[in-house]
């Protein structure tokens, strides 16, 4: 096998080290958790001490993983385990403040940096970029299996199975490469049930959250032209629906089946003055440089902000300044 100096780096910093705390960003999706849960199985088997670590708690959705219950709420954490800690493994992080208030537990000691965010500011001790992977799951793949192929387990596969499939869209999105198809395959041949972790993910929505999707569609809105469609969830959505930030997930990816239409929004009221946003594009529209504008950023196809301001305010501020962008490029 071809060296890797980084990922030589990165098993001498983990051996070097007993207590290993591993993080993701904030509102933690599917390969944010399955990369962590598959990092946090394979530190498991080099005898570490290890907690994982993130500003929100784990989704719903994602409670079917191995070792699902090792997800913790930054606020649920005892603090003496995290003053313990020795070395941070950030994975999914295109930078520090997209992991929230975990910030505060940062200490002067090493970081590792796994991502596959092109926008990644190379924040770690030991950084490992890779923009042209599908997924940060796909790079945890790639590590394992040059530290140690024997460790590739069923846990280990399925929770890197789950971020390959939620990050690609279940194989929709450009990202998806023949690579991609070789590691699914590799972690198919562990004994995996795919269609089991496919239902899982794609198939256990509550009637509460189906409820919340109905009350997102009838606000679909869309430019004259029909090349930018959007979605609005406002707080009180959420309170008649009984439902939470984490139950938004995938609302976007509905709005996206529309026919002929390129670049599709969500625009989520926060409870603190703010709008997240978030951005699909299905053409050749790169939404990752349009995020960047507002200090948010992702993938060509799959970005998001978060922007300060009322809701009405947002909208009416962003969407000229979208299509504006769109009829420059065109």
């Amino acid at each position: 096998m071809t060296k890797n100096k980084v990922f030589d780096e990165i098993i001498l910093k983990i051996k070097e080290n007993k207590n290993i705390c591993i993080i993701s960003h904030i509102h933690p999706d599917g390969d944010a958790i399955g990369s962590e849960l598959a990092f946090y199985h394979f530190l498991k088997k080099y005898k570490k001490n290890v907690i994982i670590l993130n500003h929100d708690k784990l989704p719903e959705n994602y409670n079917f993983l191995p070792g699902s219950e090792a997800c913790k709420k930054m606020k649920d954490t005892d603090r003496k385990i995290i003053e313990q800690v020795d070395l941070f493994i950030l994975l999914d992080c295109s930078n520090l403040d997209r992991i929230g208030e975990t910030t505060l537990f940062l200490k002067s000691c090493d970081i590792i940096n796994i991502d596959h965010h092109c926008s990644n500011d190379s924040y770690g001790t030991i950084n490992y970029i890779d923009p042209t992977a599908s997924s940060t799951g796909e790079i945890i793949f790639n590590f394992i299996n040059y530290a140690n192929p024997e460790m590739m387990t069923k846990d280990i596969a399925e929770c890197l199975f789950t971020a390959i499939i939620t990050d690609t869209g279940a194989f929709r999105y450009e990202n998806t490469s023949e690579k991609t198809f070789e590691v699914t395959s590799r972690l198919i041949s562990t004994g995996i049930k795919s269609h089991i972790i496919s239902q899982n993910i794609y198939n256990r929505k509550s009637f509460k959250e189906l409820k919340l999707l109905g009350f997102a569609l009838s606000t679909l809105e869309t430019d004259k032209n029909n090349m930018v469609s959007w979605v609005t969830i406002q707080q009180d959505m959420l309170k008649k629906t009984n439902t939470s930030e984490e139950n938004t997930e995938g609302i976007i990816e509905m709005v996206t089946t529309i026919k002929n239409c390129e670049i599709f929004l969500l625009f989520r009221e926060t409870l603190n003055d703010s709008v997240k946003v978030s951005l699909r594009s299905k053409g050749h529209f790169n939404v990752n440089l349009f995020a960047l504008k507002y200090g948010g950023g992702g993938h060509p196809n799959a970005a998001g902000c978060i922007i300060k301001g009322k809701l009405p305010d947002v909208k009416n501020s962003l969407i000229p300044d979208l299509l504006n962008e769109i009829s420059v490029k065109d």
